[in-house]
């Protein structure tokens, strides 16, 4: 799909560079995030609520939900741009769409769909819209491209069912851990959300990992060229970790088919077994030379169908 979505405003112009792109050679996903709330601070800003993130605002925005589409690799060096727009306004919510595209050629890289709550910077209670706000914004209504609706994950979780005992019950591996950094927070010490998906991300290489090699084994095209990419993400959060907390993510493998592999992902706090967020990554198998996907071989299904936990969900 090329720019120039109807509805949508262009909040966001900049590259990749080197040192965000990660070992296969693209952009890594937390930037993704990074980049798209800036796009998002910039539409609240030009449709009249600027320094939403800024310090000393006493209200801000709270990401509640976020579903990513990756459609095409964001190479360093690449010159991008997002324009975003209101898809939904309500009492204190918003959704918003937002797509990535490479400026170059015109062609959409991501398309994000978000809903975010207006709450108190100080303990994250809702707040109402300013009325002159929401009034203009409610004439002003964009719809959803297809392009940005899920393709390989359900719709936006409305709830997150993760808590540690349900991770013990299933069988989730502790594939990471760690505390939160105060780099990494917002100006009221909580947890930015692509610090969140960049945990999850590093998290998730641990389960990524053995189950490229596991479709390497079984496939035509082995060896360094054997690489792996995301295609999609939903995320649900239920209350970011603040600076100095810790957490831990506890992952399976819910669905594997011939071209995908559905991985759900829960960050719980380590000691209560609370759970701050849900993120499920729509992966595939990469070949590092093509930049195509490649296919699980169906003996690579059959061994990884015992990897699988069917009753993983969010």
């Amino acid at each position: 799909m090329k720019a120039g979505i109807s509805g949508l405003r262009d909040v966001w112009r900049g590259g990749v560079a080197t040192w965000e792109c990660d070992e296969m050679g693209h952009m890594n996903t937390r930037f993704y995030v990074a980049r798209c709330m800036e796009a998002i601070t910039m539409l609240f800003g030009r449709s009249g609520l600027p320094r939403l993130l800024a310090v000393g605002s006493e209200t801000t925005l709270a990401v509640r939900t976020m579903h990513i589409r990756f459609l095409r690799e964001a190479r360093a060096g690449s010159s991008m741009h997002i324009s975003a727009g209101f898809a939904a306004i309500g009492n204190g919510t918003a959704d918003i769409v937002a797509m990535m595209f490479d400026t170059a050629s015109n062609d959409c890289a991501a398309t994000f769909r978000i809903r975010l709550h207006h709450v108190a910077s100080t303990d994250g209670s809702g707040r109402p819209w300013p009325e002159t706000f929401a009034n203009h914004i409610a004439t002003e209504l964009t719809e959803t491209p297809r392009l940005a609706m899920p393709r390989g994950t359900g719709d936006l979780p409305t709830m997150i069912s993760a808590s540690g005992v349900r991770a013990e019950q299933l069988g989730l591996h502790r594939l990471g851990q760690g505390a939160v950094p105060h780099q990494a927070c917002d100006p009221w010490g909580r947890m930015l959300p692509y610090a969140f998906v960049g945990a999850m991300a590093d998290s998730v290489r641990n389960i990524i990992t053995p189950l490229r090699e596991a479709c390497a084994r079984h496939s035509d095209r082995t060896g360094p060229h054997f690489g792996a990419a995301a295609l999609e993400f939903l995320i649900g959060v239920d209350g970011l970790p603040a600076s100095g907390d810790c957490w831990e993510v506890r992952s399976g493998l819910a669905r594997v088919d011939g071209r995908t592999m559905n991985i759900v992902n829960w960050m719980l706090d380590p000691f209560s077994g609370r759970p701050f967020g849900s993120m499920e990554v729509v992966a595939i198998c990469f070949d590092l030379e093509t930049r195509k996907l490649l296919p699980i071989a169906p003996a690579a299904q059959a061994e990884l169908a015992g990897w699988t936990i069917p009753d993983l969900t969010l």
